[in-house]
């Protein structure tokens, strides 16, 4: 007999363990109900989120475009408003200026000077408030007449002018014509000629108003017998100049020493000696040398009977 041993392993076995039962269905998910609107939808409409982000820029911009239609009435009514209280405020009695004092002045009027600040006249008229100090000198020193010039309004309601006024010092003949200048050589105010101001030096030429005091000094150290004598200097190169006498004579003087010049002019008596020559003018810049005479066209004639006349004399 054979023997019957345990089944191989990979042999399935059925056992019958009883009635066959279905296996059981997984249990589907619940449906989420859905949202209803109404309340609850419009609720979310004013979350600080949507504030943020829909109801303030809504604000601005229909704000602006409320003040931007209306804008020429707001405008309007706000400058009215404000202008009506600034004047309130400005023309109050206890900010008006109450009095005006002006120093230094010579050339010009209280009047001119209180025009050039912009003062109107009354004093009661015009307010503190309104007046500024600084525009006031500003506009004082741009006029041609001041040097310098302060101005201050105490708490009291006194203004304070103290001007520095420019002093004519020469008669300049420019390009431009006849000019006023300081000492400085700053030209003031224009002039119709040498009879405006015969008190004055008149000096001519390119350069003549930067060496005014130059020319001042000259007029005022001449020789005695020459005072009065010399009408005008005219300005040569920038360096020198030429002097013109009542006789109509130009005198040439040298750059180094002009007054030296004009002192032997003086002391040789030429301006008498040359007098019965057509002499137009006399060259005074070689101090070593005899004057060098100048005469009118056609007169070369008189040359050596005047150059005689002067050798003989200086000997």
């Amino acid at each position: 007999m054979r023997e019957v041993g345990p089944p191989p392993l990979n042999t399935l076995e059925t056992i019958d363990t009883g009635p066959h039962e279905e296996p059981a269905k997984p249990a589907r998910k619940a449906k989420k109900p859905a949202k209803r609107l109404g309340r609850p939808q419009i609720g979310k409409l004013f979350t600080k989120r949507r504030l943020a982000t829909l109801w303030l820029p809504v604000l601005f911009f229909g704000t602006a475009a409320v003040i931007a239609a209306n804008w020429n009435s707001i405008r309007d009514t706000t400058t009215e408003r404000a202008d009506a209280l600034r004047e309130a405020v400005i023309d109050r009695p206890e900010f008006a200026i109450r009095s005006l004092d002006i120093r230094g002045h010579k050339y010009l009027s209280v009047h001119e000077i209180a025009a050039i600040m912009g003062l109107r006249p009354g004093l009661q008229s015009i307010s503190s408030l309104q007046f500024n100090a600084q525009t006031a000198r500003d506009a004082l020193v741009a006029n041609a007449w001041v040097a310098d010039a302060s101005v201050a309004l105490d708490p009291a309601g006194a203004l304070r002018v103290t001007v520095q006024e420019r002093v004519p010092y020469a008669l300049w003949r420019s390009d431009q014509g006849y000019l006023l200048i300081d000492a400085e050589g700053v030209p003031i105010v224009p002039a119709n000629g040498p009879g405006d101001r015969p008190d004055l030096p008149l000096i001519i030429g390119k350069g003549a108003n930067e060496a005014a005091q130059e020319a001042r000094t000259l007029l005022l150290t001449v020789p005695l017998q020459m005072k009065g004598d010399i009408l005008a200097l005219v300005r040569r190169s920038g360096r020198r100049w030429d002097a013109i006498t009542k006789q109509g004579l130009v005198l040439k003087l040298p750059a180094s020493d002009p007054r030296g010049a004009l002192k032997r002019y003086a002391d040789q008596s030429i301006a008498q000696r040359v007098r019965p020559y057509a002499v137009t003018g006399v060259d005074l810049r070689r101090p070593d040398e005899p004057p060098v005479i100048r005469l009118e066209p056609g007169t070369a004639e008189m040359r050596t009977d005047m150059m005689r006349s002067l050798r003989k004399i200086d000997r």
